[in-house]
């Protein structure tokens, strides 16, 4: 609904509103619930649980559905370009491209590599997977910014994992 409020303000008032839609958002300072976390900040949470207790990581379902993560600091730098450059009122989505889809299985791992877990990971497959597959196009934000560079995926775990790790007792959980 921002859309067509967007869309209308323009029309009335001549003014550019518009909305971005990011798709999964992971970093520093994220939400790290368990109940109500982002993907990638809720895995690191429960690998950061496992990892402290001994314990294996569990993960709900088949790991089989295609997610597209966007680390926050990217984020933040293309929420910035929108506010000060993008002149459309139709939303825009900002994310990584689809060649960057990840699998739930593979996130899962890579943020058990990032925090240096050695213990079983377990996907309890009596557990729902969710929708298969979310992709978001990007072609639009490609049309605008041909070289935008994101962050490796790798990187930006492993820079996330290390933040809530040195500030596991005072991050939002």
């Amino acid at each position: 609904m921002l859309d067509v409020q967007s869309r209308a303000y323009h029309a009335q008032h001549g003014r550019n509103f518009t909305s971005v839609v990011p798709t999964n958002v992971y970093g520093p300072h994220d939400n790290f619930n368990l109940e109500d976390g982002h993907v990638l900040p809720g895995l690191m949470h429960k690998v950061y649980m496992a990892k402290k207790e001994g314990s294996p990581l569990t993960v709900w379902g088949t790991g089989k559905p295609l997610r597209q993560f966007i680390f926050s600091r990217d984020l933040a730098k293309l929420i910035i370009w929108v506010m000060r450059e993008y002149e459309e009122a139709d939303p825009i989505i900002l994310s990584v491209g689809e060649e960057d889809e990840v699998t739930v299985k593979d996130a899962a791992l890579a943020v058990a590599e990032a925090m240096n877990f050695k213990g079983e990971v377990i996907f309890d497959t009596t557990k729902s997977d969710g929708q298969t597959k979310k992709t978001a196009s990007i072609v639009k934000l490609r049309r605008y910014l041909p070289n935008f560079k994101f962050t490796p995926m790798k990187e930006a775990m492993k820079y996330t994992c290390d933040w809530l790790e040195a500030n596991y007792d005072t991050c939002r959980k």
